[in-house]
């Protein structure tokens, strides 16, 4: 009976060492760094700021409506000035319930030009195993499925 008991254990915590091996992207990253921001030069075009044609106004309501729309994640306050609007947001863990801290730049670069730029941190541990990048990685691969229109509000 023990052993039928040490066999299920056992194979319960392969496939969790399992499935952690596929998710995570740069082991020497993942393991100690518990941040993750958009990059002008990163090599996947997921990490890099996104650029579109639009309003402050407009990128917000979509934005907006796209966060509403991921599961586990939180709409939190949005700070406005000018020609820049900071949107907070939080997505918790599924298993563990642990919280991750997104902030979402929303730029005016030119007239009718914007650019989005995303900050992910884990509040919790020194390494995320990938999961900050995977949260602006979600967020980024929604925001360009959104039709050109939505930017500017159907203008």
């Amino acid at each position: 009976m023990i052993w039928i008991i040490l066999a299920v254990c056992g194979g319960i915590l392969l496939l969790f060492v399992g499935a952690m091996a596929i998710t995570v992207d740069d082991w020497s990253r993942d393991l100690s760094t518990n941040v993750a921001e958009t990059d002008p030069s990163a090599s996947d075009p997921l990490l890099r700021p996104l650029k579109r044609p639009g309003t402050l106004d407009c990128a917000q309501q979509v934005l907006e409506q796209q966060i509403a729309q991921i599961p586990r994640w939180t709409l939190g306050p949005i700070d406005g000035s000018g020609e820049e609007v900071i949107v907070h947001a939080t997505r918790k863990t599924p298993l563990w319930g642990f919280v991750d801290d997104i902030r979402v730049t929303i730029a005016l670069v030119e007239a009718e030009q914007i650019e989005i730029s995303v900050y992910s941190k884990s509040r919790l541990g020194k390494g995320d195993l990938g999961q900050n990048p995977r949260n602006i990685k979600e967020l980024t691969s929604r925001l360009q499925e959104v039709n050109e229109l939505a930017w500017s509000c159907g203008k």
